[in-house]
């Protein structure tokens, strides 16, 4: 999520541009990761294996951003909430949502958008990629401790709102308790511990 104005240009065009921006980007990383994998796969090489993990962690983190932010937006506008796409691309960030004006069941839809997302990926990877060698392990286990570094942080949010908690306010409240670095550290040993089960 990020706060912005509604841009000028329509919203379909909007669209448009910021899929563009994320499928290119996605093609990207995919492309890198395969290469690394496939040079791995061929000749065993040291340094193929470490490029092969080192790109695998890159590209679970990347792609673990994107799924996020558009389970989000997609939660947002099942939801018909004030959402509005940012006028240019930039990162992970593609919407805005209105706090004031949207209601706590929608900040609700918005919000379990995102942890789905992470979790759709999850079992992508799992059913898609065999993990028969590190640097698929690695891709794995960095999608699946990104998803319980969401569940970290986002899950408290959800369930006090859910009980009645303002959004504003519960959302305020979790940035400054800790609790993102402490979901981005338990997501990281997540993925390491994995990783070693896998390999």
């Amino acid at each position: 999520m990020s706060e912005v104005e509604a841009p000028s240009i329509p919203d379909s065009q909007r669209f448009k541009q910021v899929s563009s921006y994320h499928g290119l980007r996605v093609a990207m990383y995919f492309s890198a990761f395969a290469a690394a994998d496939v040079w791995f796969e061929i000749t065993a090489l040291p340094i193929a294996a470490l490029l092969s993990v080192v790109i695998g962690l890159i590209t679970g983190s990347y792609l673990s951003g994107i799924f996020h932010e558009w389970g989000h937006f997609i939660g947002a506008r099942v939801s018909k909430s004030r959402s509005p796409m940012v006028r240019k691309p930039q990162d992970e960030f593609i919407f805005g949502f209105d706090m004031e004006r949207n209601s706590s069941s929608k900040f609700l839809s918005m919000s379990l958008g995102g942890p789905l997302g992470n979790l759709a990926l999850v079992a992508m990877v799992f059913l898609l990629v065999p993990l028969d060698n590190i640097g698929r392990a690695a891709l794995f286990a960095m999608v699946a401790g990104k998803l319980v570094a969401v569940l970290v942080f986002e899950g408290p949010i959800i369930l006090r709102v859910f009980q009645g908690g303002h959004p504003q306010e519960e959302l305020d409240r979790q940035l400054g308790n800790g609790s993102q670095d402490r979901g981005a550290v338990i997501g990281y040993i997540v993925t390491a511990v994995l990783w070693f089960l896998a390999v």
